[in-house]
């Protein structure tokens, strides 16, 4: 049962573009029981494990848009950002300079391929009213 603080929310977003972002929760979820327990149990004991842990949590609140998408979106803001970061500032600078890591080619794919996926799925007029038009919160 929905609340009526949560059909605003809901109704301002298609329900097309709700089930895609479910979707790409779903995708988020379904990948990470391939990696994250294996990336998890045999971490060594001298890895200092920050790539590992961020993208565990990254995994663990991918369950919560399954069933939240539209209050988990900023969850896709923070996968987007991140992706698009390293896709400008890494990726495609040691791409352009043919100095690249032997493993770019596959990074290339694997990060920088879904900012512009994940660019589809969000409803962009949704983030524009609800996190840069209105109001912030008071302070105090």
């Amino acid at each position: 049962m929905t609340s009526r603080a949560e059909e605003p929310a809901k109704s301002e977003v298609a329900m097309w573009r709700v089930h895609v972002l479910r979707g790409a929760a779903l995708l988020l979820v379904v990948t990470g029981f391939f990696s994250i327990p294996r990336m998890l149990l045999y971490a060594a004991a001298t890895d200092r494990g920050m790539i590992k842990a961020f993208l565990a949590g990254l995994w663990l609140m991918s369950f919560l848009a399954l069933r939240y998408p539209v209050k988990m979106l900023p969850l896709f803001l923070f996968e987007f950002a991140w992706k698009l970061v390293w896709l400008l500032a890494f990726g495609l600078p040691q791409w352009f300079a043919g100095v690249g890591s032997p493993s770019l080619k596959r990074d290339l794919w694997e990060i920088g391929a879904f900012p512009f996926l994940i660019a589809l799925i969000i409803p962009w007029g949704y983030v524009w009213r609800h996190y840069v038009k209105a109001p912030g919160e008071r302070w105090r």
